[in-house]
């Protein structure tokens, strides 16, 4: 009976030193011999976005500000992950058609590409942002919002 039992044990341990390796070896070709999940974790991880460095304030020599910084948003668009994003919630924000939507998405393809993001709705009103800013969690892969800084001018007078 022994005899069997020591058998037993012996394939038992086979099996689980076989799988063992067998994982290990499909991790090893997983992580270092297939570049295919780590251009999809780059992609996961890796975000890169433009930051839009303020400018400085200009003065005069009475010291009253002759221009000004002032922040916009510019809603940014990546088409290639445009996938089970709410299209008809963001047409109704924006105030566009069905056809004014996949009009400007095919602009942007064609300007730019499928992967680089730009720029879809340029400008936004603090209305339409704020509206956005609240409903960003639904257009989250392919829409996010782009602050910049660019400048105002309080007087309308020009340098002679």
């Amino acid at each position: 009976m022994s005899v069997f039992n020591q058998s037993r044990k012996n394939v038992i341990r086979l099996i689980f030193v076989a799988m063992f390796l067998i994982i290990i070896v499909r991790l090893f070709s997983l992580q270092v011999v297939s570049s295919k999940y780590k251009i999809m974790a780059d992609d996961q991880g890796i975000f890169r976005k433009v930051v839009y460095p303020d400018r400085g304030l200009v003065f005069d020599r009475k010291k009253k500000a002759i221009l000004q910084n002032t922040t916009i948003y510019d809603l940014m668009v990546t088409p290639n992950k445009l996938k089970g994003v709410d299209t008809t919630g963001i047409c109704n924000i924006l105030n566009l058609t069905r056809e004014q939507f996949n009009k400007k998405v095919v602009e942007v393809i064609i300007k730019n590409g499928r992967t680089r993001p730009s720029i879809f709705e340029p400008l936004l009103n603090e209305d339409k942002m704020a509206m956005l800013n609240e409903s960003m969690y639904k257009f989250a892969p392919g829409f996010y919002l782009q602050e910049r800084s660019v400048r105002a001018y309080p007087f309308d007078a020009a340098a002679n």
